[in-house]
């Protein structure tokens, strides 16, 4: 009974054994994975209190998140359709090009490999944030995460997408670093961007909480969307489709949680006693 009660918190302790096991095996110490990510961050929850229901309520957009992990993996093996390499306009490649000339530098690089590997670690950062603060954003953030996730899986899966660099247009920067090494570029995964869809997300929901954080969510909104540019990882289009994920899936969570919540309100109203019965 216990386990079946645990369900999610086993799926979560499996998981994270393959992890390690997998990556012992292939001579890996770390991965910016959202697994090991939320695992190591779990100890941060203990010292904020109320932890276990914290874990008991995020363990399963964990579990659907790492699910969505797996499956981008299974995606990019799949052969349902023919890579497209975005043929896209000279205007595209030119911007992509200036930018790697204009600011090429081994110490950018390794920033701006930084900036590249932020989008899941805030993944946990924010949901972590939003909980403690205003359980109404998080649980719309949630939904939001998981609807972008899958949502651009069904892209990855059915129109695989080649990033810059793949085709040449642009130096694989994100290679050169040290810390590059240990974040994966996925080369059929690149539109929609889910590094914009991410962010964009994290830097809505935390300003929506306090508008005080602009002041921290704008500058690693930017920093990220454009280390994708400079470290030669998404086109233009790539990113403006993110965005435009992202915003689709708010804007929908949004209202049906609004809908819900209102049909809620309906049936309390609907319950509660009249003025005359309750006098009876």
């Amino acid at each position: 009974m216990k386990l079946r009660e645990n369900a999610f918190l086993v799926t979560l302790a499996g998981y994270g054994v393959v992890l390690i096991f997998w990556y012992a095996y292939y001579g890996v110490l770390f991965s910016f994975s959202l697994g090991l990510v939320f695992l190591a961050l779990l100890p941060l929850t203990m010292l904020l209190g109320r932890s276990a229901q914290f874990v008991k309520e995020l363990t399963p957009f964990i579990v659907l998140l790492m699910s969505y992990e797996a499956l981008q993996g299974v995606a990019g093996s799949l052969t349902l359709a023919p890579v497209i390499h975005q043929a896209g306009s000279a205007a595209s490649y030119g911007i992509i090009e200036a930018v790697q000339s204009a600011f090429l530098s081994p110490d950018l690089t390794d920033i701006m490999s930084l900036f590249y590997g932020l989008h899941f670690p805030l993944v946990i950062g924010s949901a972590i944030l939003l909980w403690y603060s205003n359980r109404v954003l998080y649980k719309r953030y949630l939904y939001s995460l998981v609807a972008c996730s899958y949502i651009s899986l069904v892209f990855y899966t059915l129109a695989p997408s080649a990033p810059p660099w793949y085709n040449g247009v642009a130096s694989n920067l994100l290679a050169t670093t040290s810390i590059g090494s240990l974040i994966e570029s996925d080369k059929l995964a690149a539109f929609p961007s889910l590094h914009a869809a991410y962010v964009v997300l994290f830097s809505y929901f935390t300003i929506k909480l306090k508008r005080t954080y602009v002041l921290v969510s704008v500058p690693i909104t930017v920093g990220v969307l454009f280390s994708t540019i400079y470290l030669g990882q998404h086109y233009i289009t790539d990113l403006v489709a993110g965005v435009a994920v992202a915003a689709t899936c708010v804007l929908i969570v949004t209202r049906l949680d609004r809908g819900k919540g209102s049909a809620k309100s309906t049936d309390w109203k609907a319950l509660k006693p009249t003025g005359s019965e309750s006098a009876t």
